[in-house]
């Protein structure tokens, strides 16, 4: 064998030593960072809905039966009534948390579809964010970890309106004590960057 052959060979030698070394290195680092971003056990994790701590639950399932109403001349002040638009929030604070949340929202409108009330829309007001509507009555938003290290919170606000309706209004209006109640289910989990699909119904 030649002197330059052996100069070629030596050369492919250390050309493939190099490539050996850098897609180990490479597998080494995405490996480590993938396994990061995945591991949660030390981290902290404690997020506050409407002032209640659910940390400890995966689900948690609230009964709003308070709404702030549109004032009206003839309607006691905190009432909905026929015609009025009224609403209620969902602050979620994952102020305490280290990683990057999603949640996911679902309304139980199976009492105030009954009632002729009507969810107008929602929407997050604190950030102005787009929340994605995932199925009927049902909506998820993210809060990623850069923004929770700056202390930022969802305000989700529920619009409702409570139609017309003469001969509902009238069964509704007889009976005592009437409330309007919406149970809301909140579920929490760490937003891993995954695509969140929109709803097409």
């Amino acid at each position: 064998m030649n002197k330059k052959k052996i100069i070629i060979a030596l050369f492919l030698i250390l050309l493939a030593i190099f490539i050996i070394c850098a897609i180990i290195y490479t597998y080494a680092t995405f490996t480590s960072e993938f396994s990061g971003d995945m591991k949660i056990d030390s981290a902290t994790w404690k997020i506050i809905v409407n002032n209640t701590d659910i940390s400890s639950s995966t689900v948690k399932t609230f009964t709003i039966d308070a709404l702030n109403v549109d004032e009206s001349q003839g309607v006691e002040s905190g009432k909905l009534a026929p015609g009025l638009n009224g609403n209620f929030n969902i602050l979620i604070d994952p102020s305490d948390t280290d990683v990057s949340i999603k949640y996911e929202i679902k309304l139980d409108t199976q009492y105030i579809d009954n009632a002729n009330i009507e969810i107008v829309s929602v929407n997050e007001i604190n950030n102005n964010k787009d929340l994605i509507n995932t199925n009927k009555n049902e909506y998820t938003g993210t809060i990623l970890l850069d923004d929770i290290k700056k202390g930022t919170t969802d305000n989700i606000q529920v619009n409702v309106k409570w139609e017309d309706n003469d001969l509902k209004d009238i069964d509704i209006g007889e009976k005592p004590n009437n409330q309007i109640k919406i149970p809301v289910e909140i579920k929490v989990s760490q937003y891993l960057g995954e695509t969140i699909e929109k709803y097409d119904g």
